[in-house]
């Protein structure tokens, strides 16, 4: 009986490494796409961890600068898709279209490739005070929040600024309505001249 087994257990082996050196001679070719973008995707996520580094230095307090675990359960996630995606353009390639040069594994990974120098990008220039990274900025996403959760118009302090019969800073404008009150820590209400007047 234990012989059965084990003999069972030889032959499924065999045909599940055969089957495994098969499927990996089969995307070979693909290995060279895969490593590039697992550098590329590596990169980012190093930018995305200096970033958290100059947001700490920053603004201390609103994060620990600390590369957590869900940020690595979702760069492994990101790594699969890549992956898939890549192998999947490869089968289409050579098995649906083998008469027509696509090269859809070069598209797939060059586009992967530009979409992580794009977020590097991103990364570098938040929080930065840079004068490359002012002018990035104008065309790129700031990081900081998506990031980290912050709102940086809490953090950053606001000049005060009059209004009517107001003095209030909220995101980065002068805000009078009632309903904006209640961001501005900084709310003075000033009084009239005709008051100021009389008492004077």
């Amino acid at each position: 009986m234990t012989n059965n087994i084990q003999s069972f257990i030889y032959e499924v082996g065999k045909y599940v490494v055969g089957a495994l050196g098969g499927i990996i001679a089969m995307l070979a070719p693909t290995v060279p796409f895969i490593v590039i973008c697992t550098i590329a995707v590596l990169m980012d996520c190093y930018t995305a961890w200096a970033l958290s580094k100059r947001v700490k230095k920053r603004f201390p307090g609103a994060n620990d600068g600390k590369f957590k675990s869900h940020y690595a359960g979702r760069v492994f996630l990101t790594l699969l898709k890549v992956y898939a995606v890549i192998v999947l353009a490869f089968l289409i390639d050579n098995h649906i279209f083998p008469d027509f040069p696509l090269l859809l594994p070069n598209i797939i990974a060059g586009a992967v490739c530009f979409w992580q120098m794009w977020s590097m990008l991103e990364n570098e220039s938040s929080c930065n005070d840079a004068k490359w990274a002012i002018v990035a900025q104008r065309i790129m996403v700031d990081k900081t929040e998506r990031h980290f959760d912050l709102d940086l118009h809490d953090l950053k302090e606001h000049q005060i600024g009059k209004c009517g019969n107001r003095v209030c800073a909220y995101n980065g404008t002068i805000a009078c309505k009632a309903e904006n009150v209640k961001h501005c820590p900084n709310y003075e209400p000033i009084k009239d001249n005709e008051n100021d007047s009389s008492t004077s």
